[in-house]
């Protein structure tokens, strides 16, 4: 995996666990972004060590970290988009649990390959907040000094403050990607739903490689 690849990855990672900072309603959607990428970076180092020979305690960290303030069951619908209407109780169910183990896993490795300058949030500009939706955009420069612009689409819910809703990395919709590759997937399966849900791989886009090979 190259080292831009890895840098989109994790800000990926960064926008999932930007909800875990959304604890006071009275936060900015760019004031909880900084704090969130804080808490990150904190449980990054925390876990350092003894990630190469046991990476379970960091996983389960993550995890603990997104589980109060990551809607899986709503990204899930989104990704499964008309298919979640068709799909039964169990079904849904049964692919939340898989999308998220799926994403908190393969974002928590590439964020330990994560070689990064500086991580700067940008100024809110008037004309991306409107009323409860804002989008807040970050900077991410490498080691190397090239730089990688995300962008966050936020909405405020009135009892959870500021939460992520999609992420848009080095013109890559993320959202959009996801919901593509279910529906793909759902075109080419012999088992139908079943089948999809059984073999779904929450794996880094593939649109990233052309986003970042560019």
């Amino acid at each position: 995996m190259n080292a831009a690849k890895i840098i989109l990855i994790a800000g990926l990672m960064l926008a999932l666990l930007i909800v875990g900072a959304a604890r006071a309603e009275e936060a900015g959607p760019d004031d909880t972004v900084r704090v969130a990428t804080d808490e990150l970076l904190e449980l990054i180092e925390k876990h350092k060590r003894e990630y190469r020979s046991d990476p379970e305690p960091f996983f389960r960290a993550v995890d603990e970290s997104m589980a109060n303030f990551v809607d899986y069951h709503g990204i899930a619908r989104a990704v499964m988009a008309n298919h979640w209407s068709e799909a039964s109780a169990e079904q849904r169910e049964a692919f939340v649990r898989t999308f998220r183990r799926g994403l908190v896993r393969s974002y928590a490795r590439a964020m330990f390959e994560f070689d990064h300058r500086e991580i700067e949030v940008l100024p809110l500009r008037e004309d991306h907040v409107r009323g409860d939706r804002a989008v807040v955009r970050m900077r991410v420069t490498a080691s190397s000094g090239r730089t990688y612009p995300l962008h966050y689409s936020m909405a405020k819910l009135d009892d959870k403050g500021w939460q992520v809703r999609n992420v848009v990395v080095n013109g890559v919709n993320l959202g959009q990607t996801y919901r593509s590759q279910f529906a793909g997937a759902m075109r080419s399966a012999d088992g139908g739903l079943d089948s999809v849900i059984d073999g779904w791989s929450t794996a880094p886009p593939a649109e990233l490689e052309d986003a970042t090979d560019a």
